[in-house]
């Protein structure tokens, strides 16, 4: 994999805590919720009012918060601008639109997490080297996640897929047989299988879609033909889907648009337990045949 389509793992670095400006000492008096609620308002310059000593007036209190607030985004910006540049080579380079370098640095200047920042000095990175990488719109959204929300985007990738000639990532969930006379007189259940158990809670499904990243509603596919053979590719490997009966359809839900332009920057973990569990449930409705010549099942 080229270095800048690496994906960036959005964990926490408990090494990199000690030079992060949070990092509140654990002594008896910060685990209560007086004594934390204390140390937040000192370091941000909003303690007055709970201190007995005589404090400086109100405008020299103001003006001292905002030069710390200022203080602190140009921390940031100068250590997402290392970051990027510790990640450069040789690459052959292009100059970013004046515009979306503007934007950028007025959102980036926010980003105080190191994992967030390595996130954004990535997208920093592609934009130098392809201009147009990633949108406003993309960067707004992502200005406004928390590293949680980033972490849950991260575990929804390591489960997407996509299948046919649509290239938008997926998040696969079974699939059902068409239903015929028979099957009206004694109904098929689908075949399904349940996110939460790849690490994929229901919070987090509904967190991404309160974030405009996957579309609210589980869409069905339409009939998949018998011939040609369908190409599915799931954490790199590319199967070809037969169906063993007419009239089978994939449930799924989608990714948006910038739910998939997020998704190719904080890439996609490979999840085996699900990788698995996939696979043999669709193998319990189709032939599935892998780009290194193996078969998932041998059904005729």
């Amino acid at each position: 994999m080229a270095e800048q389509d690496k994906p960036v793992v959005v964990d926490a670095h408990p090494e990199k805590r000690q030079h992060q400006d949070h990092s509140y000492k654990e002594d008896a008096d910060l685990r209560g919720s007086k004594g934390r609620l204390k140390a937040i308002a000192s370091e941000y310059q909003v303690d007055a009012r709970l201190q007995d000593v005589e404090q400086e007036d109100l405008a020299h209190r103001s003006a001292n918060r905002q030069r710390q607030v200022m203080q602190k985004q140009q921390a940031n910006l100068e250590a997402i601008i290392a970051h990027t540049y510790e990640s450069c080579h040789s690459e052959t380079a292009q100059t970013p639109d004046p515009d979306w370098l503007v934007r950028f640095f007025d959102l980036a200047r926010n980003i105080h997490g190191y994992a967030m920042q390595q996130l954004w000095a990535k997208i920093l990175k592609q934009e130098i080297l392809r201009p147009g990488s990633t949108s406003i719109k993309a960067l707004t959204l992502l200005e406004t996640m928390t590293q949680r929300e980033a972490q849950a985007l991260q575990r929804a990738c390591a489960l997407s897929s996509t299948f046919g000639q649509d290239s938008t990532k997926k998040l696969v969930t079974g699939f059902r047989r068409r239903q015929g006379l028979v099957q009206l007189l004694r109904p098929e259940p689908p075949h399904k299988l349940s996110l939460g158990h790849y690490q994929l809670s229901y919070t987090d499904l509904m967190l991404l879609m309160d974030l405009g990243l996957i579309l609210r509603t589980e869409l069905e596919s339409g009939i998949i033909e018998m011939h040609p053979a369908m190409p599915f590719t799931l954490q790199d490997t590319q199967y070809m889907l037969t169906p063993l009966h007419k009239g089978m359809r994939l449930y799924y839900y989608r990714f948006s648009p910038t739910g998939h332009e997020l998704a190719k920057l904080v890439g996609k973990r490979v999840h085996p337990d699900y990788h698995h569990a996939i696979c043999a449930l669709l193998a319990e409705g189709f032939e599935m045949h892998s780009d290194i010549g193996d078969t998932v099942n041998t059904h005729a």
